[in-house]
């Protein structure tokens, strides 16, 4: 099973995926947690850089790196029966380009070319002005995240969903969020189970 948890910047993903794979060995799977952009030369490249690229050449190097992560990462775990959650994944290249002026439809058919489509995928939804304030905790803010360019992002999220996903409000405290998540978890394992 192939479970991604998006949102934008602030929404609480890396504190979600973690909680979500600590519910699934308890139950008994084995499970992997891959982040992305992950640790390819296109992957560093995105994360190290200090000013914005060219929405075509952020896309293209998104790609690479999420085809990287599938044949490396991804597929061997899946077909070593491990549950696979990602932490991020391409519905947050669909949101943060398609906010830059890249047809939504373009990038989700590039995506569906290299990688498989998660069989659920767990969107924390929350106000921009509210996941600012969490990053502002952290440490200095990346060229994505920016106020308006959130809002934007947030917008496209919810507009691209696909048929798996489910929207948690993730402006509710942490201990609602995740009874919430593990109520959809249960839910899911139950269904493939049947």
């Amino acid at each position: 099973m192939l479970i991604a948890v998006e949102g934008i910047d602030g929404s609480g993903k890396t504190t979600i995926s973690s909680y979500i794979a600590e519910l699934l060995r308890q139950k008994g799977y084995k499970v992997k947690v891959f982040k992305e952009p992950g640790d390819s030369e296109y992957g560093k490249k995105i994360k190290n850089s200090e000013e914005r690229l060219s929405p075509e050449e952020e896309l293209e190097l998104f790609l690479k790196d999420r085809e990287i992560d599938v044949k490396k990462n991804i597929l061997p775990a899946l077909q070593k029966g491990y549950v696979v959650v990602m932490d991020r994944y391409y519905l947050s290249n669909i949101a943060y380009q398609s906010a830059r002026g890249i047809d939504a439809k373009l990038i989700r058919e590039k995506n569906e070319k290299i990688a498989p489509k998660p069989d659920l995928t767990i969107l924390l939804d929350v106000e921009p002005e509210i996941a600012l304030k969490r990053i502002r905790g952290r440490s200095r803010l990346t060229p994505f995240e920016k106020l308006g360019y959130l809002r934007k992002v947030r917008k496209y999220f919810l507009e691209n969903m696909g048929e798996t996903t489910v929207v948690v409000d993730a402006s509710k405290p942490l201990e609602k969020v995740k009874e919430e998540v593990k109520k959809i978890i249960d839910s899911k394992l139950k269904q493939n189970l049947d």
